[in-house]
């Protein structure tokens, strides 16, 4: 068994889970759309009519992009690029769809989530586990362990091979932070609780910032992100935020004097993941009813929890830095295409005065549906000795993909349920001199919207965060 041959070690995986699946598919009632001979499998693969949106828990669903990073290390970290890596994720996720689950739909959701998502998270994910296991720190080396198939692809390497020189990023941005989020919604008492997460953004072109001139294109990736934080100890309030970006494809300009006077500007092809979601209150948000088993108690109002998985698809990623001697001045815009799995936020209040029982199976079971949409996303960073200023904005709006869904011919209530997000965020920082440590104040603001037949519901919550950056 050899890591550095990608098939074998995708195909032990998948040939592990494939026959896992195989041995348990009775226990999925659900799942059961077609049998295993011809004329059912090319009315489903050839002919089309098994492609579909399926009807999975919202947990499940969104974790295929989970699935998918791990697909694109086999290859990322085998020295592949990332295309190569998208395609063979894309591969993976294609074989599991028609072959392994034989019995049900091909997953149109899960075949974005798994393949473009893999990419937006497995990127960031290859980048940072490679940067930390090169880290010029002892201390910080192991936990490129992060990334498991990267160390364990590196050690099997130097084995046979001495490893490729390494060439470190040009910027790097990597730290630990905790603190406090108090938050407040809709007049009622601010609830605070602790805060606590991890931001990395590197920028791999090792040039960036320093004196002289670039011009280039760049086709590997030059910029990538993951942020992960969590708000605890707030009752209903509390939340879990992850999202990561990649950036490659990129027009490279830059011009700096040797008094570190000048810029630098890229423009790009973007993809992003993110998601947020807030606590369960709600005894069939717990512990959700299988669909067409169990009881979904239509008597009372639905109470589902926000919600929202997006799989930023692709988009054009504008990147300008201005220098002027010890003043830095970095701007970022984006604008994408967004595949979305998105709690229907007037739901609940429309399940107080209509009947539910012919929505959509993922809205009716979990809350949530499928949707298309767009984001646009501006942010801007001052930094100048010890102070750190930013600000930014991010705004979404999406709408339910209303035909393919698995169960389409029993909807009898197709109703078109549209969703927007409005995020905007200001925050200060002091660097503490000499020291890796940041003392930071932030304030945001959250405005969620959502419509279906007339009835609309808007909220908007507003934070402030205070706490210490750790860096590293």
């Amino acid at each position: 068994f050899d890591f550095h041959d990608i098939p074998c070690a995708s195909t032990f995986r998948m040939a592990y889970n494939h026959t896992r699946y195989w041995i348990k598919w009775w226990q999925f009632v659900e799942d059961q759309q077609f049998q295993l001979d011809f004329r059912d499998q090319w009315h489903r693969i050839v002919e089309l009519h098994g492609l579909r949106f399926d009807s999975n828990a919202f947990s499940t669903n969104w974790t295929h992009s989970l699935a998918g990073s791990c697909y694109y290390q086999f290859s990322r970290t085998n020295a592949r690029s990332w295309t190569q890596s998208l395609l063979m994720t894309f591969a993976a996720s294609a074989w599991w769809e028609v072959v392994t689950e034989f019995k049900e739909v091909i997953s149109i959701n899960d075949l974005i989530a798994t393949t473009v998502g893999g990419y937006s998270i497995g990127e960031p994910w290859f980048q940072l586990g490679n940067y930390l296991s090169h880290h010029p720190s002892p201390a910080v080396r192991p936990f490129g362990l992060l990334n498991p198939a990267n160390q364990i692809n590196r050690w099997l390497d130097a084995r046979r091979e001495p490893e490729a020189a390494y060439v470190p990023p040009g910027w790097h941005d990597i730290s630990l932070f905790v603190g406090a989020r108090q938050t407040a919604w809709d007049g009622l008492a601010a609830r605070t609780g602790p805060y606590f997460g991890f931001r990395s953004e590197i920028i791999q072109h090792p040039d960036y910032g320093r004196p002289g001139r670039v011009r280039e294109t760049v086709r590997d990736t030059i910029f990538t992100e993951v942020v992960l934080n969590f708000a605890t100890g707030s009752g209903a309030a509390d939340e879990a935020n992850f999202s990561t970006r990649a950036v490659s494809l990129v027009l490279f300009r830059q011009a700096i004097d040797p008094a570190r006077n000048g810029y630098s500007f890229w423009f790009g092809l973007g993809s992003r993941f993110s998601y947020s979601g807030k606590k369960a209150v709600w005894s069939l948000d717990i512990d959700p009813v299988p669909v067409n088993r169990g009881d979904l108690h239509l008597d009372e109002p639905r109470n589902f929890a926000d919600k929202v998985a997006l799989v930023h698809i692709a988009g054009p990623v504008l990147d300008w830095t201005v220098f002027r001697g010890g003043l830095k001045v970095r701007t970022t815009a984006e604008v994408y295409l967004d595949f979305a799995m998105i709690n229907a936020f007037a739901l609940n209040e429309y399940s107080r005065s209509h009947d539910i029982s012919g929505l959509k199976t993922t809205t009716l079971y979990y809350g949530y549906y499928f949707g298309m949409g767009t984001s646009l996303m501006a942010e801007s960073r001052l930094e100048w000795k010890s102070l750190r200023l930013r600000a930014s904005a991010e705004f979404g709006t999406w709408g339910s993909v209303d035909v393919a869904e698995r169960f389409q011919e029993q909807i009898a209530d197709n109703a078109h349920f549209k969703d927007t997000r409005f995020r905007y965020l200001a925050g200060a920082g002091w660097k503490v001199p000499g020291a890796p440590v940041e003392a930071f104040l932030d304030f945001e603001g959250l405005r969620r919207w959502g419509i279906v037949k007339g009835v609309g519901v808007a909220r908007l919550e507003e934070r402030v965060f205070a706490g210490l950056r750790f860096s590293f």
